[in-house]
Parts: structure tokens; sequence; C-alpha cells
């Protein structure tokens, strides 16, 4: 799992944005262990018996960062168009949750992973929503693992109470959801950051007070981070409101859940001082553009969230509120939203959307040490982008804003996650992509055809 690549831009993304010429990188085993001048390369790589791959002028950037989605949705594309997020969950994933099976899960981490590979995403956070059939963790986590990508697996759960029409088979057990993250925690490896596992906690308005406390204490005795929907729309401050007599911020405090390995999702109706609240915790924040506004949930004040200094970083969401696992679209989206929003061009530069999308989405889950960046001694996380192999994203002037502005999945050329590469020149290395792309229409239709959407809740 050793290679070399050298006639490069390199952009590193390191502490000084330091963007290298005629460059390449080396690496040996899982870790980059030289960046620098092409020749330097070169000679390094000769000593180790490598033949470095030419670039041919391409850029090499960190692998992104997609830090909320739900891969399982990658079967879902399509459905529950034109709708917002409180029609369109109960219409759609709950019914489809409750038919949902291993066989339709490995056939949806297929899909998103080989879509999330194709347009340079390295590391997933995925959110499993609540799910009836035991072992389905596993089934993620092993599906995973065997297409190569790097895995935050999240827990959904959440908790019934009276006045919810969820579907029951829905709704679990808080002891069982702990037992299982007790045993998927013995899964990870300390010197080895493949696969990390978070609690993933539905939202203020699909769990009570009392399972959050819970929630809290064993995330903090267990040392299992807790990632979960926050402020999407004005339903967390309706509903904390009127069960608990509190705006929503003061149930996300009073319960204990803010920390600074809390990673709150969406982020769209804030205050300032529910900013300030989260400023005082370190929480971390995933900004999901895409998702936002497709379900018209609103604009997230992500400008004054990076001003006030909180880490933020980027997420697909579920390919069933976004319709794709493509961070290079994440990347345009966020960009352009906040500059027409604001009405400020300066208000998000691609400079700051892909440092949201490397370095920042590395601190929001922990793993800022190991990758976010080419350096020598991170993980050699990254992919290659060739701006020659499409008309949409030629002629080429600034790397970044190329990446930013005029990318799609041909330009990228190269993936490589901890060493190993998973796709090159174009093509996966390993996988039967029209095997599984097939095999995943087989297995959406399926899921369709099972699931009872006269049971949707109203």
């Amino acid at each position: 799992m050793s290679g070399a690549i050298i006639n490069a831009t390199v952009v590193t993304m390191d502490d000084n944005g330091t963007v290298l010429k005629d460059a390449g990188l080396l690496w040996e085993g899982t870790r980059l262990t030289a960046i620098g001048p092409s020749e330097e390369i070169r000679q390094k790589a000769a000593a180790l018996g490598i033949t470095p791959k030419d670039a041919k002028e391409a850029v090499l950037f960190p692998g992104l960062i997609d830090t909320h989605n739900h891969l399982f949705q990658h079967l879902l594309k399509g459905l529950g168009a034109d709708m917002n997020l409180e029609s369109w969950w109960p219409s759609i994933i709950g019914p489809t949750g409750v038919a949902l099976r291993g066989h339709h899960l490995r056939a949806a981490v297929d899909g998103g992973v080989m879509e999330a590979l194709r347009t340079g995403t390295t590391t997933i956070v995925d959110y499993m929503q609540v799910h009836p059939v035991s072992g389905l963790s596993a089934e993620e986590i092993d599906e995973a693992a065997s297409l190569g990508i790097r895995l935050v697996y999240g827990r959904g759960f959440r908790d019934y109470t009276k006045s919810s029409t969820f579907p029951r088979e829905l709704v679990d057990d808080l002891d069982e959801v702990f037992r299982e993250v007790e045993g998927l925690k013995k899964l990870e490896k300390a010197d080895d950051p493949m696969l990390r596992i978070y609690l993933a906690p539905a939202a203020a308005w699909g769990c009570t007070f009392d399972s959050m406390k819970e929630t809290a204490a064993f995330s903090e005795s267990a040392g299992v981070p807790i990632t979960m929907h926050v402020f999407e729309t004005n339903t967390d401050n309706e509903v904390c409101t009127g069960r608990y007599g509190m705006r929503a911020i003061d149930f996300y405090e009073k319960s204990g859940l803010l920390s600074p390995s809390f990673l709150a999702v969406h982020c769209v109706k804030m205050d300032e001082r529910d900013i300030a609240v989260f400023k005082a915790h370190d929480v971390k924040i995933s900004h999901n553009p895409v998702s936002n506004m497709y379900l018209a949930s609103g604009v997230s004040p992500v400008p004054t969230f990076i001003k006030e200094g909180l880490t933020v970083s980027i997420g697909c969401d579920g390919a069933a509120s976004n319709n794709s696992n493509n961070m290079l679209e994440a990347l345009k989206f966020t960009a352009l939203l906040h500059k027409v929003f604001t009405g400020d061009p300066q208000a998000m530069t691609a400079q700051k959307v892909l440092y949201m999308a490397t370095r920042g989405g590395a601190e929001a889950i922990g793993l800022n040490d190991e990758i976010g960046s080419l350096e020598e001694g991170k993980r050699a996380d990254f992919f290659m982008f060739d701006p020659l192999r499409s008309a949409t994203c030629s002629p080429m002037h600034d790397p970044l804003a190329t990446l930013v502005y005029s990318a799609d999945s041909r330009g990228v050329v190269m993936t490589v996650v901890n060493g190993k590469v998973l796709l090159e020149d174009g093509a996966f290395t390993e996988l039967d992509e029209e095997k599984l792309i097939r095999n995943e229409q087989a297995m959406a239709l399926d899921l369709v055809e099972k699931t009872d959407f006269s049971r949707a809740a109203k």
C-alpha cells in the first residue's frame, strides 16, 4: 500500500495554506512520509523501489470529509420531492425504515460509497437512522469496510412519546442501544481510525429529555461522542416549549448533551443566544446546504459561526433529501448559498469552503491529527483532480476555485484512503461498479415494493 506521485500541484490545506507547484507526495503503508518537489519525491521513491505515478500536472487535494449522511437513503433518490421536513420524514423515511433489511442496506452503502469516492470523499459520518432489525449496524460497518471508506458510524435511535405517530417498529429501548454501542465500540482500533462509533439520537422532537440525560451520561462514561439533528427547522423550539416549557437550547444544555465532542447537524434556526451557548461548549457543526435548500428548511448562519470561532464542517445529508452523495456539489452550494443570502461575495470563499470540507471536517470528528490536510505523518487520504478530463472542469486557472465552482466527478481520477488506492485513472481498482449499480437499482425497487406507505404518519 505504498506509492508516490510526482508532477502535481499539491494543495496541502496546512496551517499556512501551502500550495506546491511541480510537486508530489510519497506514502508508505497508511501514512504520508514525504511532500515536496517532484525531483525530491522521485529520489525518495527510487530508494524504496517505488515507481512514481506521473500526475501530468493534475492537482492533489486532501480527501473530503462528509460529516453527515444517511447511507441507507441512497435507495430513495427522487422519492418525496417537493416536501418540507415535517411532511417528508413521516411520508417517506419512516415507512421505508420499517421495511429496510440487510440486503437493502448493503446495496445502499455500495452505491453511496462509490458515489462518495468518485467525488473525492474519503471519510463519511453516517447517521444510520432507527431501524427494526437487529444486526444492521454490523452489516453497514462490514460493507463499508469492504469498500475501503473511512467510516464514522452513528447508531441512530429515538424513544417513543404518547403524542408521537412514529412507527412503533422504529422505537428503540435505550438500554439495548447502549449495549449495542458498547459492542460496536470494541471494533474501533486506537492506532487505525478507519472506524469510529458515535451515538446518534434523532432530534429534540424525537427524544425525551430524560433519555437525553441518560445519553449524555453514557456518552461521557463510555467515551462515545454524539451527533444529532439540531435546529433544522422551528420544530425544535416548538416541541421543547410545548413539552418541557423550555427553549431548545436549554433542552440541549440542561440535558448535558453539549460538549466539544458533540457534532450538531443543520443548525439553521439559531439566534445569538443559541450560538453563544454553542460557543461556550465548543460544539462542532455540520452544515448541510443542499438538504436545507431541498426541504426549504432555511439558511444556516455559517458566516456567523465562523466569525465566532466555531468549528464548521460540511455534510451531504442523505440522498433522499439531497439526491446525491456528491461532496463536490455541496462545496459549490455552500459557497453560492451564503454569497447570495448575505449579498457579500466574500462571505464564503473557495478557500473557506475547502477548509470546512477538509480541516473543519477532521476537527469536527476529532481526527485533525490524522486527516484533513496533506502533511507528513498524517494518513494518506487524498484525491487527484484532473481538470482536463472534463469540459466542465476546464480550463483551470486557480485549483481551489476550479474545484469548488467547476468540478464534476469526471475530474476525480484517483482516490486514496488510508494508503489504499480505491480509484485509479477514473476506474475502481477492486469494485465491479456496473454490477453494484444494477443491484442497487433492484434493491431500491424491492424496498419500495415492500414499503407500506399507507401507514405513513399524518
